[in-house]
């Protein structure tokens, strides 16, 4: 049983009429005739009586098989358009890694609203994951797209798109002696403190950074605390154990005693890519990447909340 003979069958069927139903089938009144018969034939019952005096009409069976072809015509059409939507990245799902300042920057929560916008009937899932973790979920597969920090080198699979670059801060607590300066803070002046940095096992990051504000002021930062991620670094900052160098975007996370402060004498700046395969993706993720080119690469100023 094939769909031509279904859909010659159905509109013989509404029209109760081989002529019309042809014209609509941009079809001759012969193929028309044949399909159905031929349709008679695969199933072994008739479904249309035909009278050369008399208009045609269905047998009880053509009019029980008329309801499921209906259904069934309808449910491939359905079919045939949730393929062509999955085919022009319209339909789909997208595996999504990304670090916790993916968030807390906006540049998260901005670039999938912008997609979904465009792609309403795409399912995003997000998973949160270290750098090096979205390296390892793109090249087995786990994720399509990653939000992650930069590195110094990247495997040849990957392609990597530049989507923000802010100023790098100095977290304190707030009765710190450096806090309660007016102003900026010079590098050299962070000599001797305890830092605490999260992800110290990812390759440049913030480890690279705090290492830049001690060239910078002339000193060997003392790397004290290595801890997972930023809560636990403004976790220590607020306990008065470490100061940190951290995204200006963190700003945004109001701890109790934990200040923000910018450097006076250099200029040290965080960045966040996203990192996807350059072949083999799906229609849905070649269309997240058209988006996030679209957008472009976002500078953010140094400033105060």
């Amino acid at each position: 049983m094939d769909l031509k003979s279904v859909r010659c069958f159905v509109e013989v069927a509404e029209n109760l009429h081989f002529g019309r139903a042809a014209e609509r089938l941009r079809l001759a009144q012969s193929v028309v005739s044949r399909q159905v018969a031929g349709l008679e034939a695969e199933l072994g019952v008739r479904l249309i009586e035909r009278h050369k005096r008399a208009p045609i009409r269905l047998t009880p069976a053509g009019a029980l098989f008329l309801d499921e072809a209906r259904a069934a015509l309808a449910q491939f059409e359905r079919a045939e358009l949730v393929v062509r939507q999955a085919g022009r990245g319209e339909r789909g799902r997208l595996e999504i890694g990304y670090v916790a300042s993916a968030t807390w920057s906006g540049l998260l929560p901005s670039a999938v609203f912008d997609f979904r916008r465009e792609r309403p009937g795409v399912t995003v899932s997000l998973t949160e994951m270290e750098s090096w973790r979205q390296l390892e979920a793109l090249a087995e597969g786990r994720i399509d797209v990653g939000f992650l920090r930069p590195r110094p080198d990247y495997p040849a699979s990957l392609a990597v798109l530049p989507q923000l670059r802010e100023p790098v801060l100095v977290a304190l607590r707030a009765d710190h002696p450096l806090a309660v300066l007016p102003g900026a803070i010079p590098a050299a002046r962070l000599a001797g403190e305890a830092f605490a940095v999260p992800q110290a096992d990812e390759r440049g990051g913030f480890v690279g950074h705090t290492l830049a504000i001690g060239k910078a002021g002339g000193f060997s930062p003392r790397i004290a605390h290595h801890v997972r991620d930023f809560i636990s670094v403004l976790n220590l900052v607020g306990v008065g154990l470490a100061v940190a160098a951290v995204p200006s975007s963190l700003q945004r996370l109001r701890l109790p005693d934990v200040v923000y402060r910018p450097l006076a004498d250099c200029e040290v700046f965080a960045e966040l890519a996203a990192a996807s395969r350059r072949s083999g993706n799906a229609a849905v993720v070649r269309s997240f990447v058209r988006v996030l080119k679209a957008r472009g690469e976002t500078v953010l100023p140094v400033s105060l909340e």
